[in-house]
């Protein structure tokens, strides 16, 4: 199931059988009962002796951690079907040590409330990302970066700084239509100036469909 896709995921529609919500301050992680789990939530999950994702399915497509306690990515490559990695308030998340494990298959990165955590080498390996958050991370350098993800559409850093101010590299980019980021006096384009410039981008070619769900709504981006 592709629902991962969406950018706000109804988990109503997807089967029981297929994903599971934990606080692990109130249950165990049962790794038997999981195995064929592929849309996974964890709350206040913590790493072990062993590694960071010790007993957690490989058949994941969707991961989701709240309040882990995890420091970097070592051992994520077993779960070598991941579409969509979560993070929040993983306040103890410091590098980017693992991600390359994901490189042939991550499409969607969220990282939010993590302001010890820096992008360094590992994460440049992740060439498929069509959506990348940073949001309430560690200050930025620059954004020159972005070069490194050739494929990317959605890049936000939502009360996250960009040292140097620059925020061209986000119009250079071939293919990055969306973007997201609070105004600073340093930064050389205000967001209602770039939402316009990128709405032009690519002759303002569509980018991205409406998904609808009674009364509700998201979308996904065309790829």
């Amino acid at each position: 199931m592709d629902n991962w896709r969406n950018m706000a995921i109804w988990f109503e529609q997807i089967p029981d059988n297929l994903q599971s919500h934990i606080n692990l301050k109130k249950e165990k992680f049962n790794e038997i009962q999981l195995e064929n789990i592929q849309y996974l939530t964890l709350w206040h999950h913590k790493k072990n002796k062993l590694g960071n994702f010790i007993g957690f399915p490989e058949n994941l497509l969707y991961l989701e951690l709240n309040w882990s306690n995890i420091q970097d990515f070592l051992c994520i490559e077993k779960m070598n079907k991941l579409k969509r990695l979560e993070l929040h308030n993983c306040t103890k998340l410091k590098n980017d040590f693992g991600l390359s494990g994901l490189a042939d298959t991550l499409e969607h990165l969220h990282i939010n409330q993590s302001k010890k955590f820096v992008p360094n080498e590992e994460i440049f390996s992740l060439r498929n990302l069509r959506v990348l958050c940073l949001n309430s991370c560690g200050n930025l350098e620059n954004l020159h970066f972005l070069n490194q993800f050739p494929n990317l559409i959605d890049f936000r850093f939502v009360d996250t700084n960009v040292l140097d101010g620059d925020l061209t590299p986000i119009l250079d980019h071939p293919t990055i239509r969306s973007v997201g980021f609070l105004n600073k006096r340093h930064y050389n384009i205000k967001d209602d100036k770039m939402d316009a410039l990128l709405k032009e981008k690519n002759g303002g070619e569509e980018f991205e469909t409406v998904i609808k769900y009674g009364n509700y709504e998201t979308c996904r981006y065309i790829y």
